[in-house]
């Protein structure tokens, strides 16, 4: 079967209507506010004033 230009344009709207219908079932399910954040210990990525002074 041959490849066609209609057949490749329905096959992208398709795949944009799954899209959606996965995005809208995704917030349907989430909670309706954001968890509250949480204090963790001090993330190694962030550099003190005196480690950028060692370099």
């Amino acid at each position: 079967m041959p490849d066609t230009k209609s057949g490749r344009e329905r096959k992208g709207r398709n795949k944009r209507r799954q899209l959606e219908s996965h995005l809208n079932r995704r917030e349907l399910d989430a909670a309706d506010e954001p968890p509250e954040p949480t204090i963790d210990e001090v993330d190694s990525e962030y550099l003190t004033e005196t480690d950028e002074l060692d370099r």
